[in-house]
């Protein structure tokens, strides 16, 4: 995996969050639970980073598809979107060939590089009124990389506001020695409240109406609905109520479904 996020040589440690206890959560549990989730949001990033190895593949083909996640991530998009995902890897050839290779980078960059399904995998076209990339969210990001130490590595390559910079940096979140449990939640809370949160729902949807692999609509799905699950296990056991923005229902009409384009449930798209 890349390293778009890196450590600023004058970095500074970061005001700790208000404290929040989990209601009948150990402190063993917690700590198990950080673990599990920073090693989650680390796979997140490496389905989203690059196209997919040999390797990678013959190793989520090769575990159940319970064991890919340590924090068991409920709801319906998270498990239809995971059973479609081991589908795929069950499709195909043993052992991966070269063509099927082949494919799957050019549904990378399609998705990640070139945007050809309009569907950027960067925070600001969605939120932006004016569909721009690279504005305000791109420098909210940068600010919270910031107060962690962190910097992209390159804003010509990754801006702060592409996805994957931001899974990055929820795996460093979790991982935050200087947080306590309550605070580093607090923290993953808000930070998936403010940014991610309010978009990849929206990028998934498109993607997986109309990506070219199966592989890549389960991806983007199982992307989202983790976060989802994720968020709504850290309200329920941490007091960390959803932050509501006045702008969440206000897409920018560039990005929204069209006529091509329906609802998408996974396993059910006519495309596989």
């Amino acid at each position: 995996m890349s390293k778009p996020l890196v450590r600023r040589e004058d970095a500074s440690q970061p005001q700790n969050a208000p404290s929040r206890k989990a209601a009948g959560l150990s402190p063993e549990i917690t700590k198990i639970l950080r673990v599990a989730m920073a090693r989650d949001a680390e796979l997140l990033t490496v389905l989203n980073d690059r196209e997919p190895t040999a390797e990678l593949l013959e190793s989520l083909r090769s575990a159940s598809v319970d064991d890919w996640f340590g924090f068991n991530a409920g709801g319906e998009v998270a498990l239809r979107a995971r059973d479609l995902l081991a589908a795929s890897l069950d499709a195909m050839p043993v052992p991966i060939d070269a063509a099927t290779l082949d494919e799957l980078a050019a549904d990378f960059a399609a998705i990640y590089l070139i945007h050809t399904y309009r569907a950027p995998p960067t925070e600001s076209p969605w939120l932006d009124k004016d569909q721009l990339e690279r504005q305000e969210p791109m420098f909210e990001l940068a600010a919270w990389y910031e107060r962690f130490g962190l910097v992209a590595e390159s804003r010509q390559r990754r801006s702060e506001d592409h996805m994957v910079l931001q899974l990055q940096f929820l795996a460093h979140l979790f991982s935050a020695r200087n947080l306590n449990d309550e605070q580093c939640f607090a923290e993953v809370s808000r930070f998936l409240d403010q940014h991610l949160l309010r978009w990849i729902g929206d990028f998934a949807e498109r993607v997986a109406a109309r990506c070219a692999t199966p592989y890549y609509c389960g991806v983007v799905t199982v992307t989202h609905g983790y976060l989802e699950s994720l968020r709504t296990y850290l309200a329920e056991n941490f007091d960390l109520p959803r932050e509501t923005f006045e702008d969440a229902n206000n897409r920018n009409s560039k990005f929204t479904p069209d006529e091509e384009s329906g609802p998408y449930i996974p396993g059910i798209a006519p495309s596989w």
